[in-house]
């Protein structure tokens, strides 16, 4: 927290690393000290504005309201903290040059901040540049490279690592969820160091999917391949059903991407196994892989990614250039 000093105080940070190591968490911990600091009440949060995709369900403006939660509209930064003219007609006061409400301090948190689409950062840019005293901005990301240059060099960057082999088992030991011993180990070791992964696999059952296609992932025990996509899709299907009920509002097109995801990290920790134990179709597996992920950007159908990765998983195998 040395940062907070008077002598060395940034109003502008980059919090950057890989999802799921507690980026946001330290970010509202930082926030909170600065508040505290500032002669306010940080557990009050009455100047603490976090600013997320799913927000958009709490604005005034009923086309906001209504949209499928894919990114966080220059409306909602408008409504939150630049102010300006929104879509609805209304004007909104700039939250950033307003006087705090119990102190000195004010911090906003941009949580996701790689979905600030291009004009939304644009707007953010001289807010970021001259924010008024005793404002701090805090843009949290997985994703810095989504981040533009201009944006960039405004910010202090803090980077985050994934969390060492000791720090995993002390928080293992604090896990209270229902998952089995042998999940949570298998979720641990999935994780390469990420917590929020640990959880949003458990939550997924993706141990369980993992067990049921560890023959066809070690390339052991192929089979048919139109099976493995089966169970693919069935694992895709209830999770976006279980987001989907949980957040009426979420995309499922977005939440069909990130279960792809989780999917793709599934086949990419086989991937990197067997190039490890020197199989030789480990490097062309991770190549496919890549390849998939790019198709997962486009508009092509998930049904469509997994049919053909389950496919081109056997014919690397098989040596079938069919799929290459």
């Amino acid at each position: 927290m040395k940062a907070s000093g008077e002598e060395r105080r940034h109003h502008a940070w980059i919090f950057s690393g890989p999802r799921g190591v507690g980026k946001c968490t330290i970010a509202i911990q930082f926030a909170e000290h600065l508040l505290r600091s500032g002669g306010g009440a940080g557990s009050s949060h009455q100047d603490l504005h976090i600013i997320r995709k799913e927000d958009v369900v709490w604005s005034t403006n009923p086309s906001l309201q209504r949209r499928k939660q894919t990114n966080i509209p220059l409306d909602l930064l408008r409504e939150r903290i630049i102010g300006g003219k929104t879509s609805d007609g209304k004007h909104h006061d700039a939250t950033a040059f307003k006087t705090p409400v119990l102190g000195k301090e004010k911090v906003f948190i941009i949580d996701e901040a790689e979905l600030l689409d291009e004009a939304g950062q644009n707007a953010l840019l001289k807010t970021l540049e001259e924010p008024p005293p005793g404002t701090t901005i805090i843009l949290v990301t997985c994703r810095e490279d989504l981040l533009l240059p201009t944006v960039v060099s405004r910010c202090q960057i803090l980077p985050f690592s994934p969390l060492q082999e000791e720090e995993m088992r002390a928080w293992e030991g604090g896990y209270s969820g229902e998952a089995t011993p042998a999940e949570l180990s298998w979720a641990i070791r999935f994780s390469c160091g990420s917590p929020g992964l640990v959880c949003e696999a458990l939550e997924a059952e993706l141990p369980i999917l993992a067990g049921s296609i560890g023959g066809f992932l070690s390339l052991e025990k192929l089979g048919s391949y139109t099976e493995v996509g089966a169970k693919l899709s069935s694992f895709i299907e209830k999770n976006v059903s279980r987001w989907v009920k949980e957040n009426p509002n979420t995309s499922k097109d977005a939440a069909n991407r990130r279960a792809m995801r989780l999917v793709l990290l599934v086949f990419g920790e086989a991937a990197q196994k067997l190039i490890r134990e020197g199989h030789p179709d480990g490097i062309c597996l991770a190549g496919v892989l890549v390849d998939i992920e790019t198709q997962l950007s486009t508009n092509i159908s998930i049904k469509v990614l997994l049919e053909s990765l389950s496919a081109r998983w056997v014919s690397v195998s098989v040596g079938d250039a069919l799929f290459m």
